[in-house]
């Protein structure tokens, strides 16, 4: 929406003084008196005469004094009556505007308005023009008229104050807008009218348009959806297509809209012969692979403009960056063909002069120096611009990045380019209370500097407790150790488990505590490699009702038994008397097998592991932004190798991936998954699925292998809830569809809603019942949205269960903070 409605002048009203003066000639002038001034003093008065006392002065001199105090702006009216030889000028002086109030206004923001009225004059502390006011009103009800609101009325009021002073209030009655209730398109024989409405920006009133608002007409949409219309036709090769008549009507109760528009078609051309003519700086089938389209193709408006767009990149990538290319067609109506011929202008190679950057008053110029692939002193290039462009942009610590070339003055062949940053908040300190239906609540308290102290480095201290899991985290990551970009991270934490009647996956907790080192080196400008070395210690308690599955590797791995539960082989039966009962264990008849002892078992197991691990990852990301992407690409593989003289050797390698695709109109493709595979892993390095990240609509890390518990399981008594153990083989994946919110701004960046469905299951390779099987597979289908908040993004699903079978644990609705999908 435009608010430039008070950059138009306004007419300005004179009028005519009355001068009570009968014709005379000439005379001195003996005195000038002023009455009637209020706010002026008649110094002021006479600082604006062009004449003074002693002056010889005739009826044209008058008229023109008359005239110099009406431009002035200061009056409203002037007299001039001569008593003798002394001039009397009698004014009415105009008021100062003390205030201006506005009130309702929604529209037009306020700061647009008084912009606008100051540009004119009608700003407080300014003389008032009477005449403004009028106009002011129409203007403005002309802006909403644009906006299709018809019932739009704007008053300007005027409020008397002392000392010849006014206030204005400006009150406004923004209305509704007219709803668009009927499209009709005269003409048409090539596209159905729905195809044709479908590309329209201002769309007819349906049971969708109270969300969407789609049937709102405004001026511009209008104009744009005839935009579209025209693109539409000539995409489709009828270059002569017009649009004879746009017509408006509007009901009487100014609230519903009819449009009518009447087209000519015309006929359908082809292409015809392609030539490039002019700077051939290239070869000819170096041009060509540009083409895209051959000859005796449907014409289509949009591939010459993409065509034109790749030649001036091309020259551009080679330094000729102000290259320019003109198409010209070349009709034939008899064979319905167009040949096109581009003439390309290369001019001089440009040099990069200087890198101004601005904005950034915290960040180090060279911190911005260091991601720039555009180097000064070099041939300028549209592919290492954009590319320093979107590189400033994923360092997150800038939230709008604008890059403008500027040619140098009297030097065709230098530029310099000026990069403009805004920064925003690149630390962050939480307080937070949190909950997420895996971890319970979740009390943290971070610290975290992504541009510490603005050289880029990352600084971040997390300290956080939930119902499951204790973790106090220190991270330092310097992304420029060399100038090449190798970055070098430490890591030192803490991380405790713990077990939870309402929250524990598994009856036993861990307790952890390391370090790691981390280099990372760039492979290209969207590759990366990390090498880590990472030392840890974990040491491993159970509860009582620990499952097999964990007894068994914590004994074969040095753990033992810390508590001993007994029971009965058999059934008890009293040996004694009735005054003394004896009960002993004896031999079930009704259980073949039975000795008939009492044995003891070990319900309570402990063990200690310590791991030196060295860890590799590759890292491929096209991403457009790292949070809420659109468009690109993520590809990871992590390789985790626990080396010799740990006191468990095992390998874990993952690989992560992400795909969007922009759809338009505000929808994005969304694909993704995740594949893990380990070998001798310990049982608490084991993949999990279930929930949030994993397939929604089953409870978290609820799926895969079950075992039942030490005392089900000696006792010989099937376990009704056995332990889920999580497993060494992972798949995972899923598609989504964002979809478009139906309003604008910032919105987009904070909200993102979508539909989904995915799949899951983890398996052991190592057991036969629980070996891959990808009948085993978990699907589920739902919507959801991820809503950025103070306190983290919060994220809801509603998500069904497409397969689940007896056992599984389902959730249909499930929410979590701190995670996004």
């Amino acid at each position: 929406m435009r608010h430039n409605f008070l950059s138009t002048p306004l007419a300005l009203v004179s009028a005519m003084a009355i001068v009570q003066i009968a014709h005379a000639d000439s005379f001195r002038v003996g005195d000038i008196r002023v009455e009637g001034v209020v706010r002026l003093t008649p110094a002021n008065v006479y600082n604006i005469l062009p004449m003074s006392s002693g002056d010889n002065i005739d009826d044209a001199a008058i008229a023109k004094a008359v005239r110099t105090l009406y431009e002035s702006k200061n009056f409203d009216d002037v007299q001039v009556e001569r008593v003798g030889n002394v001039l009397v000028f009698k004014v009415v002086e105009r008021p100062v505007i003390a205030k201006i109030e506005l009130d309702g206004n929604k529209l037009i923001p306020k700061d647009a308005l008084q912009d606008g009225m100051k540009k004119m004059g009608l700003s407080e502390g300014e003389v008032l023009q009477k005449s403004l006011l009028q106009n002011v009103e129409n203007e403005l009800e002309q802006q909403y008229t644009q906006q299709g609101r018809y019932n739009a009325d704007v008053q300007i009021e005027t409020i008397a104050r002392p000392n010849n002073r006014v206030d204005l209030k400006l009150k406004f009655y923004e209305g509704t807008a007219a709803k668009v209730v009927s499209i009709n398109i005269i003409g048409n024989s090539v596209f159905k009218n729905s195809d044709i409405e479908r590309a329209f920006a201002v769309k007819e009133s349906s049971w969708s348009s109270v969300l969407t608002r789609n049937d709102r007409y405004a001026k511009e949409k209008m104009t744009a959806s005839l935009e579209a219309l025209r693109a539409m036709y000539l995409n489709a090769g009828y270059i002569n297509f017009t649009v004879n008549h746009s017509q408006l009507d509007i009901s009487e109760d100014k609230k519903n809209i009819f449009i009518e528009i009447g087209i000519d078609e015309g006929k359908k051309f082809q292409f015809g012969e392609t030539k490039f003519l002019g700077d051939a700086l290239f070869e000819d089938q170096d041009l060509r692979a540009l083409q895209m389209y051959k000859a005796g193709e449907t014409y289509s408006q949009a591939k010459v403009n993409a065509v034109k767009q790749l030649l001036l990149r091309k020259y551009g990538n080679a330094g000729y960056y102000f290259a320019d290319v003109n198409v010209v067609p070349d009709v034939s109506s008899e064979k319905g063909t167009v040949a096109l011929n581009y003439y390309i202008n290369a001019g001089q190679q440009v040099t990069l002069r200087r890198i101004n950057f601005s904005g950034n008053t915290k960040t180090a110029d060279a911190v911005l120096r260091r991601e720039m692939r555009q180097m000064e002193g070099a041939l300028a290039s549209n592919e290492k611009i954009d590319l320093s462009k979107i590189r400033l942009e994923r360092t997150g610590f800038f939230k709008t990045v604008e890059v403008k070339p500027v040619r140098v003055p009297n030097a065709p062949d230098q530029m310099d380019l000026e990069v403009k940053v805004e920064e925003q908040h690149s630390g962050t300190s939480t307080v937070a209370v949190g909950y997420s239906q895996g971890s319970g609540m979740t009390y943290q308290l971070g610290l975290s500097q992504t541009n510490f102290m603005g050289t880029g480095n990352r600084v971040s201290i997390d300290l956080s407790r939930s119902d499951t899991l204790d973790n106090y985290n220190l991270n330092i990551l310097d992304p420029y150790f060399t100038i090449d970009g190798v970055s070098r991270g430490y890591n030192i934490y803490y991380r405790k488990t713990k077990q939870s009647d309402s929250y524990s996956v598994n009856n036993y907790v861990t307790d952890s505590v390391g370090g790691s080192l981390t280099f990372g080196y760039p492979l290209d400008e969207n590759q990366s490699f990390s090498a880590t070395v990472n030392v840890d210690q974990t040491n491993v308690t159970t509860g009582s009702y620990v499952s097999t599955y964990v007894r068994d590797y914590l004994l074969s791995h040095g753990g033992k038994a810390i508590s001993q539960s007994s029971y009965c082989d058999g059934v008890y039966e009293d040996k004694g008397t009735a005054d003394k009962p004896d009960w002993q264990c004896v031999v079930d008849p009704d259980k073949p097998g039975s000795s008939g002892q009492i044995k003891n078992y070990g319900n309570a197991f402990e063990a200690e592991f310590v791991t030196y691990n060295l860890n590799f990852s590759w890292m491929y990301n096209t991403l457009d932004r790292p949070m809420f992407p659109t468009q690109g690409l993520y590809h990871r593989v992590g390789l985790d190798i626990a080396v010799p003289k740990s006191d468990v050797e095992y390998q874990k390698i993952t690989y992560d991936t992400q795909a969007y695709f922009p759809l338009g109109k505000g929808f994005v493709a969304r694909g993704y998954g995740r594949l893990g595979y380990g070998h001798d892993l310990p049982f608490y390095k084991n993949f999990f699925a279930g929930g949030y990240g994993s397939v929604r609509g089953y409870d978290v890390s609820s799926l895969g292998p079950r075992y039942s518990s030490v005392i089900m399981s000696e006792q010989g008594v099937p376990d009704p809830d056995p332990e889920e153990v999580g497993g060494n083989a992972l798949v995972q994946g899923g598609m989504e569809l964002v979809l478009p919110l139906p309003f604008k701004g910032d919105w987009t960046r904070q909200i993102r809603p979508v539909m989904f469905v995915e799949g899951a299951q983890v398996f052991d390779t190592n057991s036969t019942q629980y070996d891959f099987d990808f009948d085993e597979m978990r699907y589920s289908a739902g919507v959801g949205f991820t809503w950025i908040t103070m306190i983290g993004p919060l994220s809801l699903s509603y998500a069904h269960p497409l397969n689940d079978k007896d056992g599984d644990k389902t959730k249909t609705v499930q929410f979590e903070i701190g995670r996004t999908f």
